[in-house]
């Protein structure tokens, strides 16, 4: 075969190895990118490690705040125990108290003849004290105005009206004493064969029964 003159500038020409990479091609820059990646790279891998840290401490505190919440309750709790012990104790003094009371006040009634006349002096008693208040004061009252000077230089007509307005005012509260005397034959008739209660003990002392003895 002939050599030609184009022949001879094809075999001159340089070879070039076909696997070499783009990056080895370009020099220096390749390096630089492949170097930068890895920074890159590396600073997203902190980044996650920030999240996940945060995360964790985030969680904790939540645990914390949880814990200090639950030591409150706890100490709420201890201490409403304690008042419930406190409770308890004085209550059942407070019964023992109570039935000793009972005891002495039943010895008295029984000496007096039982319940029954302890209750029969007692509507007698209040009877009296309704008697004075309703009728005999008020009419101390009524009578003190009628035989007073102002009423004697009052008109004829006028001192007949106030009479009359007088007079309404003794109706009115003798019906009213006649309704309390009936509460009392009342409360009579219902103490017939009958023991005094704790509860009705309670009350005359004016003690609270429930705080007592209701749970």
């Amino acid at each position: 075969m002939p050599i030609t003159k184009m022949s001879l500038e094809i075999q001159r020409k340089p070879f070039k190895t076909p696997f070499l990479s783009s990056a080895k091609r370009e020099g220096g820059s390749g390096s630089k990118a492949y170097r930068c990646k890895e920074i890159s790279y590396s600073n997203r891998q902190v980044s996650k490690e920030e999240r996940i840290l945060n995360e964790q401490i985030k969680k904790i505190r939540r645990d914390n705040t949880t814990l200090q919440n639950s030591l409150k309750i706890l100490r709420k709790y201890e201490r409403e125990l304690e008042v419930l012990e406190l409770i308890v104790k004085w209550r059942s003094i407070c019964q023992a108290g109570m039935a000793y009371l009972m005891n002495s006040t039943l010895l008295k009634v029984n000496k007096m003849g039982g319940y029954e006349e302890l209750i029969r002096k007692e509507v007698e008693a209040e009877k009296r004290r309704l008697e004075y208040q309703f009728a005999g004061r008020l009419q101390d009252e009524v009578d003190g105005v009628l035989d007073s000077e102002e009423f004697k230089a009052l008109p004829e007509s006028e001192q007949q009206w106030l009479r009359k307005d007088l007079q309404q005012k003794v109706d009115s509260n003798e019906k009213l004493q006649q309704n309390e005397i009936k509460k009392l034959d009342s409360k009579l008739n219902d103490s017939t064969n009958k023991q005094m209660t704790m509860q009705e003990l309670a009350n005359r002392l004016k003690v609270d029964y429930v705080l007592i003895f209701e749970v």
